[in-house]
């Protein structure tokens, strides 16, 4: 049976609209303390996997060396977020992210640096541990640092503030494998690596300026059953990520099947994370009819249907046009989905709800790499993506009946 400490019930906002809203954000005191702190966080996220396949190239002299330091960083920060998320709601933020920054920069100075002083690699174990180790670290912060957010702007402008820090992150996204590919290019392999740590380090400066605002805590003094209420939403988490990481993994294959050289899906990936931003901005920037549970499934289930129909088009050309539309409605999905979660659960339990959609996303993302990886030769691009796409819509569904049982059971809960 569905108790008080399952389901808060929060007073409704009127959220402000329009684009003033965001200007609203922007001008609350700690806005930007708390957007260069994002920036110091998440950029080495965003940096890293790619980093760590070109040290393990330099190390080891194989991408595949690589590609195993990129999955266990990916995978032990999806692993960790929702357990260590929990530290920001219980603990000062100033304090933790500091403790995150300092170990996530020590960790890769770590790998780095006996490639830079010709003292020879690590063993690959060792290698193998500390990035799986930095990866860990710096799982909670994705979910504490949005929870801050929230707790620092006006409930009015909540939409908005989850809007425009999807679109941030979207940003990061598109532009940190670009910054680890021109650093490797003019400066050597191993230097991503410390370029990553450097801005972490300076994230740790910057961390003193942070507005604090502790999280309130539940009145009932009953254990918020956090994964009970969040799992239908992590599973359309991993469903929008699963659709984005095979449209990352597959698509330079994809092109290349069509006759146009893979290398344009670089391009492509950019403008799709750009479009991303524009869909997140627009979202945010004002209320939509229905609920957040409703907007939600309509989003993922289009981001589905776009990337499906991307992959089964004959030419380049509709190809990239579907994939970049799908980009458009990722991130707002993202957003209604966050916006969900937070108005599901008590302030209390914020940033371990959002790390715990953070950790889904990174495992859908995980997942389509694996499903593609192991589809590819058996039958070929279309059907490994198709693949993708089926299991992402089914998983959306799943969550979307999940929310459903749950809203029964409250509205049962309610009655008695």
């Amino acid at each position: 049976m569905t108790t008080t400490a399952d389901v808060v019930e929060q007073p409704p906002v009127e959220p402000e609209g329009g684009f003033r809203s965001y200007r609203k954000v922007v001008r609350t005191p700690g806005m930007p303390a708390w957007t260069t702190i994002v920036l110091c966080q998440r950029l080495p996220v965003a940096m890293s996997p790619l980093a760590l396949v070109y040290l393990g190239h330099l190390a080891a002299d194989s991408y595949a060396v690589g590609a195993v330091l990129a999955g266990a960083n990916a995978f032990a920060e999806a692993f960790t977020a929702s357990v260590l998320g929990r530290r920001f709601d219980r603990k000062s933020a100033r304090a933790e992210i500091r403790l995150v920054l300092g170990l996530q920069a020590s960790m890769l100075l770590a790998l780095a640096i006996p490639n830079l002083i010709d003292a020879g690699s690590l063993p690959i174990w060792s290698m193998v541990l500390l990035a799986a180790g930095a990866g860990a670290i710096s799982s909670g912060a994705h979910g504490g640092l949005r929870a801050l957010l929230v707790r620092t702007v006006d409930p009015s402008v909540h939409h908005a503030a989850l809007g425009l820090e999807s679109s941030l992150t979207t940003l990061v996204w598109a532009v940190g494998p670009g910054v680890v590919g021109l650093v490797a290019l003019f400066a050597g392999e191993a230097w991503p690596l410390v370029v990553c740590a450097g801005i972490a380090l300076h994230g740790i400066l910057v961390a003193g300026e942070l507005h604090e605002a502790p999280p309130a805590q539940d009145a009932s003094g009953e254990r918020v059953r956090i994964f009970r209420l969040s799992w239908p939403a992590a599973f359309q988490e991993g469903a929008v990520l699963m659709c984005v990481g095979a449209a990352y993994t597959g698509l330079p294959e994809l092109l290349d099947s069509l006759g146009t050289d893979g290398g344009v899906a670089g391009p492509v990936l950019a403008v799709f994370a750009v479009g991303g931003m524009i869909g997140g901005l627009i979202y945010g920037s004002r209320k939509w009819s229905g609920t957040y549970r409703t907007q939600t499934l309509v989003l993922v289930m289009a981001v589905a249907v776009l990337v499906g129909l991307a992959v089964v088009m004959p030419n380049a050309v509709l190809v990239i046009a579907l994939m970049i539309l799908s980009g458009l409605a990722g991130t707002p999905a993202l957003v209604a989905r966050a916006a969900g979660l937070q108005e599901l659960l008590p302030e209390s339990a914020w940033a371990a709800g959002f790390s715990s959609l953070y950790a889904a996303g990174g495992v859908g993302f995980g997942a389509a790499g694996l499903i593609v990886a192991g589809l590819l030769e058996p039958v070929g691009i279309r059907a490994a993506l198709i693949a993708c796409v089926a299991i992402a819509a089914a998983a959306a569904l799943i969550g979307a009946i999940g929310e459903d049982v749950l809203a029964e059971a409250k509205a049962r809960s309610a009655q008695t």
